[in-house]
Formats: C-alpha cells, sequence, structure tokens
C-alpha cells in the first residue's frame, strides 16, 4: 500500500517558519550580536591599545597575555553560540599551551594563526552585530506596530508621522495593516537568511584546524597501529567531531606532507594503502 504525496497549502508554507525552532534561535542569535560585539569590541581595543602603549614597561605584558588569553575564551564563547544557535559544525580543537617561560608561551600565541584568526572575527563581530541587531528589531518591531497602530489610535494615542503625513484617524491607520502583516511574513525569511550569513562567517574564521592540531592527531592515531585512511578518516572525526572542517583531501594532505617529512612510511595492503609511523615519526609526536 503506497502513500500518496501531498504537497504542502499555501497556509502551511506561510506559517511553517513561524513554529520552526531555528527561526527563533536565529533570532536569539541576533538580539546578542549587539551587546556581544560591543563588548568584545571595547574590551578588545582597550586591551591592545594599553598593552601595547605599556608594552615598554612591566605593566604592558601581563596585559597583553590576558588580552590574548581572554581571546581565545571569548572564541570558544562564540564557538558554542555557533553550534548551539545556528547549527555550526565546529571541530573540537584545544587551545594551544607552549611550554617554557611566559614570554615564549606570548610568542607562540602572537605567532599561531588560529588567534588573530579568532581576534578578527571577535572584531567583525561588532559590525556584523549591530547589523543583525538592528535588521532583526527593525523587522519585528515595525511589522508588529503596523498591526497594533489602529488599535493605538483608536485607544487616543498619538499616531506616527511619514513626513508630511500625520495617522490621525482609525481609517489612516488601517491602511499600515497590510504592509505590517506582509513584513511580519517575511521576517522568518530574513531572520533565516542573517542566521546562515552568520553561520557561514562563524565557521570561516572559528572552524579551521590548525595544521599542527590535524598532523599531532594523525601521529596519536598511528602511534595505536598502522591504519588506512579510512580508518584514519573514522577516528578523526572522533577527535574533532564531524563536519566540513575534515575532509578526504585535507587528510591526503596531510598523510603526503608526512611522507615527505619521514615521519609517516605507507605501505601497499590490497586495495589500499596502509599508513604507519615512522621512528622519526614516534621522536617528533613524543616531543610534540
Amino acid at each position: 500500500m503506497s502513500t500518496q504525496y501531498r504537497p504542502p497549502t499555501f497556509a502551511e508554507t506561510v506559517l511553517r517558519p513561524f513554529f520552526a525552532r531555528e527561526t527563533y534561535l536565529g533570532l536569539a542569535y541576533a538580539l546578542l550580536g549587539l551587546p556581544l560585539g560591543i563588548f568584545y569590541f571595547v574590551f578588545l581595543v582597550t586591551g591592545l591599545s594599553v598593552g601595547l602603549g605599556l608594552a615598554v614597561t612591566v605593566v604592558g605584558i601581563p596585559i597583553l597575555v590576558l588580552t590574548i588569553v581572554a581571546c581565545r575564551g571569548l572564541a570558544q564563547l562564540e564557538r558554542t553560540l555557533a553550534v548551539s544557535l545556528l547549527g555550526a559544525s565546529m571541530p573540537r580543537v584545544a587551545n594551544e599551551r607552549g611550554g617554557g617561560v611566559l614570554w615564549r608561551r606570548l610568542a607562540g600565541q602572537v605567532r599561531s594563526g588560529t588567534t588573530w584568526r579568532e581576534l578578527t572575527y571577535l572584531m567583525v563581530r561588532f559590525p556584523t552585530g549591530v547589523a543583525s541587531f538592528s535588521i532583526a528589531v527593525s523587522v519585528v518591531a515595525a511589522g508588529g506596530y503596523a498591526i497594533v497602530e489602529p488599535m493605538l489610535v483608536a485607544s487616543g494615542v498619538h499616531g506616527v508621522d511619514f513626513g508630511g503625513w500625520q495617522i490621525d484617524s482609525v481609517g489612516e491607520a488601517l491602511l499600515l495593516v497590510p504592509p505590517g502583516i506582509a513584513l511580519l511574513l517575511v521576517a522568518p525569511v530574513v531572520l533565516t537568511l542573517q542566521a546562515r550569513l552568520e553561520r557561514a562567517l562563524a565557521v570561516f574564521f572559528l572552524a579551521r584546524i590548525p595544521r599542527a592540531d590535524f598532523r599531532r592527531a594523525a601521529g596519536r592515531i598511528l602511534a595505536r597501529g598502522d591504519a588506512d585512511a579510512f580508518s584514519l578518516m573514522a577516528d578523526l572525526e572522533l577527535y574533532f567531531g564531524p563536519g566540513p572542517h575534515l575532509s578526504p583531501t585535507k587528510l591526503e594532505a596531510t598523510l603526503l606532507g608526512l611522507q615527505d617529512l619521514g615521519l609517516v612510511a605507507s605501505a601497499r595492503s590490497g586495495p589500499v594503502d596502509r599508513y604507519s609511523l615512522t621512528a622519526a615519526g614516534r621522536t617528533a609526536l613524543e616531543r610534540g
């Protein structure tokens, strides 16, 4: 017995976004954009400018260190928000912690491409957060206000003024109801599109796996025994989490790079190649 497909009705198509969880998660992310963006901008600009200005003294270096460490923590907060509110795929990457004295750790953080990508994203979050907040509030508030305008005018509240047109009667206020309904119907589409753009931006800056971390993870997997590319990919997904940040192309490029360095060897086993750590690879892995 086959079931016949019934296309959704016009009402179902129009109203479905209002009951979709993604619509309200995107709205929550947009509303958080303004306060978080302002906080990131003020905190980073203040911390970096004060730290660099006082770098010639003893006080400036700790301020720079705290600012950079806080930048990594704030970026991790943004990853959590992108995953929970936007449905973005983010890798599980531990913060880089170099050994040695404080200035060497700071130098390692400054040289890290991940640090600068995170700092750039936090700075970009200010204009994008202001824009997303403004668009979301404007669309929802304008549509809702237009719908309730007739009731406000009927209750004696001063009507809105459109340039030279002053709304002072219920009849004139009713003219705003159709545009208000149309604006509210478009609001979920605007919020969804906005959330997709924000998700793409977060993935671009925050979802990259540093090459050193990727090589280290592959080395740790091979340290347990030789494996083919399929097994490596499965173990890497368990290590970093599934998502577009992992791809067969990236794995192949990493294995070829490790082979060129003499850290990994490959041997043909039936239809697939199996990879194993060399003695130099095990030594490099132990050194970290």
